[in-house]
């Protein structure tokens, strides 16, 4: 579907989400009534762009509005936020996600709008939202289930680049209790981009990984069997450097966080495509202490690899090199109604009974 797409259409599209929600909807809340809490899952995902097309006097926002090349309109925001929850309620399969990481968001008011407009608060969905000094006006923030985790405390921690450079996200903290049995430290980010180049950037995510390093320390210094969930869209792949300073491979003795991105599971080898080649930016790190149960039960990993959700309905295929690609909202200036360039990610932790 082109910028130039009759409203109509889009209208359309929308009904064709709504009824296949409703049809959803109907069958899993049917389903998790009989459902026991012995599952968590955690997903990750960057949404795209998830926009209000109103103008910010504070944020970057201007090809997001409608007067412009991107015509920008309402009804395309919730043709994204049917996607989305689309995508929320499709990776939980029978038990809707947990937690929920997402970045690329502008406002706490997009989030609001598609919990509420689109019944995931039919599932106790609330936000966590901070605004960030991004210039673009793009923030991450956690959506999770109040029925089954109570958050104690949260707060963006800034990532202070040089001068020189343009502020960019804060990582997103937030502390909280899962089904009254244990503690999880949970961290939202999106480090600094490639764009200008890969190694001219590369500096910024090096600050951005010892500022989460640093936070992770100051949480295992007070119990080294913290259970910390860190995720987020790295802009670097699980081998780079700036990974290496906060993460290490499953299997290998340390005290970083284990990433569980370097051996992903999926039906593509990552999460984002560029020309012939996949990336795995979207990642999953976890704390020592969500991997081997202790005598006192609690939750740990159901299994020790990361889930790439690559259903049929978030690939399109790739024309103009191999296979498939992600299904985008646009590509270049393009609207096509799609869902983000890139793929969610997702883990599941196991209540263990002792």
């Amino acid at each position: 579907m082109s910028a130039s797409t009759p409203i109509g259409c889009e209208i359309t599209m929308m009904y064709r989400w709504g009824l296949w929600w409703v049809t959803f909807f109907i069958t899993i809340s049917q389903y998790t009534m009989s459902q026991s809490n012995d599952m968590a899952g955690i997903l990750f995902y960057n949404v795209e762009n998830l926009f209000n097309p109103e103008p910010d006097s504070v944020a970057i926002d201007d090809e997001y509005l409608p007067q412009t090349f991107r015509q920008w309109n309402h009804y395309r925001k919730k043709i994204k936020q049917a996607n989305i929850s689309r995508v929320i309620l499709y990776a939980g399969k029978w038990e809707p996600p947990v937690l929920v990481g997402v970045c690329e968001v502008e406002d706490k008011k997009v989030l609001n709008e598609l919990i509420w407009t689109t019944g995931l608060n039919r599932f106790s969905y609330s936000v966590i939202h901070f605004n960030s000094p991004d210039q673009r006006g793009i923030d991450v923030a956690l959506i999770y289930r109040k029925d089954r985790f109570k958050v104690l405390r949260s707060f963006p921690v800034e990532v202070k680049l040089p001068p020189s450079f343009p502020p960019t996200r804060d990582i997103l903290y937030v502390c909280g209790i899962l089904d009254e049995i244990d503690t999880l430290h949970v961290l939202v980010n999106h480090w600094p981009s490639r764009w200008g180049g890969e190694a001219s950037t590369r500096i910024k995510r090096l600050i951005a990984a010892k500022t989460l390093k640093n936070i992770c320390d100051s949480i295992l210094s007070v119990s080294e069997h913290s259970k910390i969930i860190a995720m987020g869209d790295f802009n670097d792949e699980p081998n780079d450097e700036s990974l290496k300073i906060v993460s290490r491979k499953p299997g290998t003795a340390g005290k970083r966080l284990i990433n569980l991105a370097w051996n992903p599971v999926g039906k593509v080898p990552g999460t984002l495509k560029h020309q012939n080649a996949w990336f795995c930016f979207d990642q999953i790190l976890v704390s020592s202490a969500l991997f081997a149960p202790r005598r006192e039960g609690g939750f740990f990993l159901k299994d020790t690899m990361m889930h790439v959700i690559a259903a049929d309905f978030l690939l399109e295929k790739d024309y103009d090199y191999s296979g498939v690609k992600p299904f985008r909202t646009f590509e270049g200036n393009k609207y096509k109604g799609g869902f983000s360039d890139h793929l969610p990610v997702m883990i599941k932790l196991m209540r263990i009974i002792e």
